[in-house]
């Protein structure tokens, strides 16, 4: 795996530099034949459309060479699982009971699982590490709240259940926690079987255990609980100890809905306020379809008469398109851009969004419909014509409003929930290894429903 696959989960964005140019359009002067892209000819025969200087004299450019992986066909070795902690090692304690690393890293690895093979290089393998203790650190607070709220339930539990009756509850609890854990799973993993990373990523969010195992077995091929079982066992879990944390996150669970008013009230003022101070967000920026032809440097001496060939090709193009006007057909003839075969047409392209900022300059400041003039960039020569563009702005309030409205809702069921969780820790002596980090330490998990 690359830095940038890595990336993915850190969510890092690379910016790039690249310097801007100024597009310009004129049109061509009654009875004379312009001729706007050539910078050849006889003055007194040629009327430009531009101002088009030779391109600038520059030094031969160096010769770019290919990459080619070494060993390309050698399957990339799996990179070594380095442990944070030895397994019987206490990474947390909630109340009287004891959370071992064993317990964590089964839930840590089985995330990790995709991508471990994947990582071949030093760089990538000191990145997933961040990665494993980042998810270490969550794993850890998830499972000291899942403890937390079922201790909660076992408390409410004995204060209520009928003395002479409660080892019978209990083994009634468990038998039916085991028949909901199979017909759950079953349901989760038709959902998981075709749905989207997100929709995946969201699943795992209200549930710890059920989706993250449809996602194991479906990457196992496992089809029974056996099978499941013989993969847990794997990573150093069990079926067994999955069944448990099921029970116990479903029965501490129950204890949210006490506690967490799940449809908060929020007011027209309310929602008037977020709008104004979450302004970004419903900021659009303006957009833009559009068509390019392109002649790049790469397919061209890296030389001052490899420039001018390339310049010239490209000026013979725009010619073409001025005089004649079909423009696809043009792009499909002689474009050297990907898009070429499409007739070099875009479809709407966000501003900013281009890694070339001559050419985003260029589509957001053209006028409509014009031929740009040619536009220079580090791969090559362009020019580029607008067919439409909307412009920047933002969504209507009124628009906004039921979006608005499900995010309050949310940051009140999430102040809710911390204040439980928090409450809960009053009552609960809890440590884990990360304490000199209150703020990691002492986080609440996600709100679970």
């Amino acid at each position: 795996m690359t830095h940038h696959g890595l990336r993915l989960v850190a969510f890092v964005t690379v910016a790039l530099a690249l310097r801007t140019s100024t597009a310009q359009t004129y049109a061509s002067s009654p009875g004379q034949r312009g001729d706007p892209y050539s910078p050849l000819g006889p003055q007194g025969q040629v009327q430009t459309r531009y101002p088009l200087p030779q391109p600038p004299i520059r030094e031969p450019l160096p010769q770019q060479a290919g990459y080619v992986p070494a060993n390309s066909n050698r399957p990339a070795p799996a990179p070594p699982q380095n442990e944070l902690f030895q397994p019987t090692e206490v990474v947390a304690t909630v109340g009287s009971q004891f959370i071992f690393y064993g317990e964590v890293a089964p839930t840590v690895e089985q995330i990790l699982a995709p991508v471990l093979s994947q990582v071949t290089t030093d760089a990538d393998r000191k990145e997933l590490e961040k990665v494993r203790e980042n998810l270490t650190r969550q794993v850890v607070r998830q499972i000291v709240d899942t403890k937390l709220m079922y201790q909660e339930y076992v408390r409410q539990f004995e204060a209520n259940a009928p003395r002479d009756k409660l080892v019978e509850i209990r083994k009634d609890i468990d038998r039916r926690i085991g028949d909901n854990f199979e017909k759950e799973l079953t349901k989760i993993r038709e959902q998981i079987e075709t749905a989207k990373p997100e929709k995946i990523q969201e699943l795992m969010r209200r549930d710890p255990v059920l989706p993250r195992l449809a996602v194991l077995m479906k990457q196992n091929n496992a089809e029974t609980l056996n099978e499941l079982d013989a993969v847990l066992r794997r990573y150093g879990s069990s079926l067994e100890k999955q069944i448990r944390f099921y029970g116990e996150n479903a029965l501490g669970k129950s204890m949210v809905p006490k506690h967490v008013n799940f449809s908060p009230e929020v007011t027209h003022q309310d929602m008037l306020d977020y709008y104004e101070q979450h302004a970004a967000e419903f900021a659009v920026a303006a957009k833009a379809r559009y068509e390019i032809l392109t002649v790049k440097f790469a397919n061209f001496a890296p030389t001052e008469a490899g420039r001018l060939a390339a310049w010239n090709l490209l000026a013979q193009m725009g010619n073409e398109v001025f005089f004649n006007g079909n423009f696809a057909a043009v792009a499909r003839r002689h474009s050297q851009e990907p898009n070429a075969q499409a007739g070099g047409l875009y479809d709407w392209t966000t501003q900013g969004s281009l890694a070339s900022k001559p050419i985003d300059q260029a589509i957001f400041t053209l006028e409509p419909a014009k031929l740009s003039q040619i536009i220079e960039d580090d791969r090559g020569y362009h020019i580029v014509r607008v067919t439409e563009r909307q412009e920047a702005g933002s969504v209507a309030f009124l628009e906004a409003q039921s979006s608005i409205k499900k995010a309050i809702e949310g940051q009140k069921r999430e102040a809710d929930y911390k204040k439980f969780v928090e409450m809960l820790r009053t009552s609960t002596q809890v440590w884990t290894i990360y304490d000199e980090h209150p703020e990691l330490a002492r986080q609440p998990a996600a709100i679970q429903r």
